[in-house]
């Protein structure tokens, strides 16, 4: 064939070829999807932030605009930017005011095309009351005290209080007693409770104790006569007065078993004295009373 018989053909292919090129380009109106549009939770004076994100699947591209309806009374929804260029990833703002409606919600989310095409999401939006906090109660003092035996109990006190109701401090019940005249362990019992119920508690031990109570245990001792300068040794437990502050029981005093023998710590003179008292002595001969009386 000679290339005048080829030139029409060949026109009329490229044209063909060109039109099928301009149809290709027109594929009408932009086809987009959205993400990041779960069913969610907020709470009552919060704003959650969360990633929309805009896909170009096809057509011709456009901005999208986005929009959202059907929020509750005091909840508003909002996106930055509102606007996207064909595609392209948007922050949602949910905010709900201290006071919004709470319930379940159908959120249906809009994006509109320069042309009008319309693309419509749904998701479940659920407003809530921030999660009630329980009180908590704390011990002025710390929750262990070593108190001194026959000594005045003064309760160091509490302070109190939850998120929610602030200081509770007045709200706290208190119960238990502390007997200062008798060694022993002591507890006493704090609760407070808020406004919707929830409670905390604590207890405070009380160690009430006699100040001599590091000497309780068994001695080996020496007794010197103080005429003969005659010396004895013996064995001895000591136990510190369960009633009666600064004051230590002597079991034994040099061969006299059973003496029970007081004797008094005075702080102001760091001295410890053995006040004259009279008490059975069991010793090996006889089991007569005696007297005593001493200082260290």
């Amino acid at each position: 064939m000679k290339i005048k018989q080829l030139l029409p053909v060949f026109f009329f292919t490229c044209l063909a070829l060109l039109n099928s090129c301009e149809e290709d380009d027109a594929l009408g109106p932009m086809e987009f999807k959205f993400t990041g549009l779960k069913d969610t939770l907020n709470y009552q004076g919060v704003t959650l932030e969360r990633t929309v994100s805009v896909y170009f699947l096809g057509g011709s591209k456009e901005k999208v605009t986005l929009s959202a309806t059907g929020m509750p009374q005091g909840t508003s929804i909002s996106f930055s930017p509102a606007t996207l260029d064909g595609e392209g990833s948007s922050t949602q703002k949910i905010t709900s005011t201290a006071i919004a409606d709470t319930g379940n919600y159908v959120i249906t989310v809009t994006g509109t095309t320069e042309s009008g095409k319309s693309l419509i999401k749904t998701f479940n939006l659920y407003v809530s009351r921030l999660p009630n906090n329980a009180p908590r109660v704390f011990l002025t003092g710390g929750n262990n005290i070593i108190h001194e035996l026959n000594a005045p109990f003064v309760e160091p006190g509490w302070i109190a209080g939850d998120e929610e109701d602030g200081d509770l401090t007045a709200q706290v019940t208190s119960s238990g007693t502390v007997n200062v005249d008798s060694v022993g362990l002591y507890f006493l019992s704090y609760v407070v409770t808020d406004s919707e119920g929830l409670k905390d508690s604590v207890v405070r031990t009380v160690n009430v104790r006699n100040s001599l109570n590091f000497l309780s245990g068994q001695y080996n001792a020496t007794t010197t006569d103080l005429q003969t300068l005659a010396m004895r040794n013996w064995i001895t437990t000591v136990s510190a007065s369960v009633n009666t502050n600064n004051q230590i029981t002597i079991f034994k005093i040099s061969d006299c078993f059973y003496a029970n023998a007081i004797l008094t710590y005075d702080p102001a003179k760091d001295s410890i004295y053995l006040p004259s008292q009279t008490f059975t002595c069991v010793t090996a001969i006889d089991s007569l009373p005696h007297t005593f009386q001493g200082a260290e």
